[in-house]
């Protein structure tokens, strides 16, 4: 299989740190599972799909050469698994190694050949990144593929650590699309079809890659992953930049000058999926929505009328709005961040009169009535009928995007009638938590 191939830092650590849990993504605080074995082995049965069955193909002629390639394109596979575990661990461990931030991040790659993520930002904002993986970040064994050669990674710039998108949530954006020799696009999991993450394993050299020769310990090539580059990866196939980057996967082959690069890769839908399992999940997010319901309290409580005036408008009784940046509702700094990765997705509306017009059904009696609401969306429903997509400008705007039942008509026509949980939780750690939070204030 060959391989050709999305805002300044918010607080872009830089700083090494190994995930004791990152390889074994099970045992993480609060899950007792393997990341979802349906989403997980996908990623992995299409490495088979276009490789291994290509190469056992080769098998039938009984030829060694052909053993011995099926075995490394075999042991090739094992490691990226492994590395691809990793960096989710990575991701939804985050928040224990970098106190004060949110989850989802996934490492800058290693610039440098020195098995760590660099001091400092890979790129601007918004960019992808791609060097060595940083197998040490991870916490990992020095992984080599079947050849014997160290795995290579890009990062979308959405998910990257340093610089920091703007945001970060279960609705990010990939930047890697995946296609087929016939140039269909592969399963990712992921509303917009396109991965946060692809790790690389470059294989033996083709015609015009020089490599040193491969050593026992520490990765061959030079201190510099760009420089590099060229010759572990096959020509034209990854790059760094902003936009849509185009990965092509073809099956093995035995000839030595076609591209030979392997893949595994990553969906946003596989970070979230895998956080989801945390029993503390739910906790976390409760926690976003109730320091920025108090947030929103204070600021209506301080001067109600022209805050409004400033955050909202008006339609029918109410005043609505999607919450402000974490800054204009006065948090505190440091908290900051996880508020503003979660903040398009949470709503509110006011009576303009101050009274308590809104009216709230609780999914238990009794209801409730305010002077004003926070409206958090959950997850998307991706399927059936009600499936809901936030992919462009224009959807995004929609209430029917984020919410579902009366509290869509509420959104788009002002009718001060809301219904939904007063907390975030999580039913079924295998499905999407859709349902709508509705928290009532004073």
């Amino acid at each position: 299989m060959s391989v050709q191939a999305r805002p300044a830092n918010r607080h872009g650590d830089g700083h090494e740190c190994l995930h004791p849990t990152a390889a074994r993504v099970g045992s993480l605080p609060g899950s007792s599972r393997q990341i979802d074995a349906a989403r997980g082995q996908a990623v992995i049965a299409a490495l088979l799909l276009l490789t291994l069955i290509a190469a056992g193909g080769l098998l039938a002629g009984g030829e060694l050469r052909a053993r011995a390639h099926a075995l490394a394109h075999a042991r090739s596979v094992e490691a990226l698994a492994t590395a691809r575990a990793a960096l989710i661990g990575y991701a939804i461990s985050y928040a224990e190694t970098h106190p004060g931030e949110g989850y989802g991040f996934l490492p800058c790659p290693d610039s440098g050949n020195t098995g760590s993520t660099p001091i400092g930002a890979c790129g601007a904002r918004g960019t992808a990144a791609v060097g060595r993986l940083p197998w040490r970040t991870l916490g990992l064994p020095e992984l080599r593929d079947g050849w014997g050669e160290c795995l290579w990674y890009a990062v979308a710039g959405s998910v990257k650590h340093n610089p920091k998108p703007q945001a970060l949530n279960w609705d990010s954006a990939g930047q890697f699309r995946l296609l087929d020799p016939t140039g269909r696009e592969l399963p990712v999991a992921a509303a917009d079809g396109m991965a946060v993450a692809v790790v690389f394993s470059p294989g033996p050299p083709r015609p015009g890659q020089t490599r040193p020769a491969t050593r026992d310990s520490s990765c061959a090539g030079s201190a510099s992953a760009a420089a590099d580059l060229p010759h572990y990866l096959d020509p034209g196939h990854v790059r760094t930049g902003s936009g849509p980057i185009e990965i092509a996967l073809h099956p093995a082959t035995l000839d030595e000058e076609a591209p030979n690069d392997l893949a595994a890769w990553i969906g946003i839908d596989d970070l979230f999926d895998a956080l989801r399992r945390r029993r503390d999940h739910a906790t976390h997010l409760d926690a976003v929505l109730t320091r920025s319901a108090n947030a929103l309290a204070g600021r209506l409580a301080d001067n109600r009328a022209a805050w409004l005036a400033r955050h909202a408008r008006p339609l029918g009784v109410l005043a609505l709005g999607v919450l402000p940046s974490a800054e204009n509702l006065g948090i505190a700094a440091a908290q900051r961040p996880v508020i503003d990765d979660w903040r398009e997705q949470i709503h509110f509306a006011a009576c303009t009169d101050g009274s308590a017009c809104i009216g709230v059904i609780r999914p238990t009696p009794p209801g409730e009535r305010c002077r004003a609401v926070l409206a958090f969306a959950g997850e998307r429903i991706r399927s059936g009928p009600d499936r809901q997509s936030r992919l462009t400008a224009a959807e995004r705007a929609d209430p029917a995007a984020w919410f579902e039942g009366r509290n869509v008509a509420a959104l788009r026509l002002g009718a001060p009638d809301f219904e939904g949980a007063e907390h975030f939780g999580v039913a079924d750690p295998d499905h999407p938590a859709t349902t709508d939070v509705i928290r009532c204030l004073p």
